[in-house]
């Protein structure tokens, strides 16, 4: 499926029009690959990207069982982390496909085939215009309930950066960041802590880099089917000096993404590069912990910027559904007010919809610093606008043989290179 012209948009975005109001403020599950789709005459099967253990699961979970109460539906919960693409790839391809399933961030490029078109829903107008260029297509119609407009930036626990003298709000330049990094491992503390054990933390560096290290020109060229390498091999060197200077934890690879969270919860690192998300997750670990986001310093001259666009918390109705209408109702009923602010506080990220009054809590702060002002530009996620389908793997994969001193720079580059090539010529 090629991209079409309004995902390629390489124009950076603003949240500021979105009216949010700042201050502190059971499902069943079932089997992830087996079983009919459909559930049967009375239960839509929902296949939902999430762990078990978050706090967007939790709130989810809540509005299932009032949408259950309410209409007398039935919703049977399938919640999986780690193993959802890829069992989610072996539904598609059986033709065994939920009702309802998680599009986490791809519901235009990689799912829009097999989705319902909604832009009929009321709930589609007031969309936050943020999203249009990731889940609109040339027509303007969306497949997916946005949830959330992910945001996502450097993380950091502020009191290991009070503890070596550095105020967050400093670190506005590359020089800058390297420096505190530097101050923080000479405490014996690692400065970016990251998952090698789970699939795609380690891409999160690499695609929040590579969108600025990247001109308007040369992301044109890798749309249009030239793969350049120099901005992939500079990606990759900066992790490659990052490592060499002991940056990143010592149990990499064995490191899960709940490890992340607890690392920010418990200040056993400074910063993380990762979705606001995982904020809310080390904030249900600690409540007390200090924690916020900042803008990822430009490296190329630009305006500093956050990396965002549709959330993990989007949903798409199957277009061989059986339950097509019970299923949208149960979308209307996630755009309801509170529901839709249930569902992004939980995530820690901005609402999907417009005229969502959100309490952010302990990262209220960053939020009306960083996005509801509507200053920093944010960028759209590097892999979903400007490289092929399937390409994310890959991008995991390299970054991560750097990491873990597997591949040099240039061999690195170099099977990007070919992957691309390869996915290319699949679109």
């Amino acid at each position: 499926m090629k991209l079409t012209p309004v995902a390629r948009r390489a124009t950076m975005i603003t949240i500021g029009a979105l009216t949010l109001s700042l201050a502190v403020t059971g499902c069943s599950r079932g089997d992830a690959t087996g079983g009919d789709a459909t559930g049967g005459d009375d239960t839509m099967q929902f296949f939902l990207n999430m762990g078990s253990d978050t706090p967007d699961y939790v709130a989810f979970s809540e509005i299932v069982d009032e949408f259950e109460a309410e209409t007398g539906y039935k919703i049977q919960v399938t919640a999986e982390a780690s193993t959802f693409e890829n069992n989610m790839k072996v539904r598609l391809a059986a033709d065994n496909v939920p009702d309802l399933f998680s599009t986490h961030g791809w519901s235009l490029l990689r799912y829009s085939e097999f989705l319902e078109p909604l832009d009929d829903q009321a709930w589609s107008e007031d969309v936050n215009p943020a999203l249009d260029s990731a889940m609109r297509d040339d027509e303007g119609e969306i497949y997916a309930f946005p949830g959330e407009t992910n945001v996502a930036g450097i993380l950091y626990n502020g009191d290991v950066l009070e503890s070596i003298g550095v105020d967050p709000a400093s670190l506005t330049t590359w020089d800058a960041f390297n420096s505190a990094a530097e101050k923080v491992v000479a405490t014996g503390t690692p400065a970016i802590f990251a998952a090698g054990k789970d699939q795609g933390p380690i891409g999160h560096v690499a695609d929040h880099l590579a969108v600025d290290l990247y001109d308007d020109d040369q992301k044109q060229e890798t749309i249009d089917g030239t793969f350049v390498a120099e901005p992939m091999s500079e990606m990759l060197t900066v992790v490659q000096e990052w490592t060499d200077k002991g940056y990143f934890n010592k149990d990499y690879s064995s490191a899960s993404q709940d490890d992340m969270a607890r690392a920010l919860a418990d200040g056993t690192t400074a910063f993380e590069f990762q979705g606001t998300a995982l904020l809310t997750q080390a904030l249900a670990y600690n409540p007390d912990a200090n924690v916020g986001f900042l803008p990822l310093p430009s490296a190329t001259g630009g305006e500093n910027y956050l990396v965002g666009g549709e959330g993990n918390n989007s949903f798409g109705v199957s277009k061989t559904s059986a339950h097509k209408e019970e299923a949208k109702e149960f979308l209307a009923f996630l755009a309801e007010p509170d529901n839709a602010a249930k569902l992004a506080e939980a995530a820690g990220s901005a609402p999907g919809l417009i005229g969502v009054d959100v309490d952010f809590g302990v990262l209220a702060p960053s939020y009306e610093k960083y996005v509801t002002s509507g200053t920093t530009p944010i960028a759209p996620y590097f892999d979903r606008v400007y490289l092929p389908n399937g390409a994310w793997d890959t991008l995991v994969a390299v970054t991560d043989s750097i990491v873990t001193s597997q591949s040099s720079v240039e061999a690195a580059t170099a099977q990007m290179a070919r992957q691309y090539d390869t996915l290319y010529g699949q679109q």
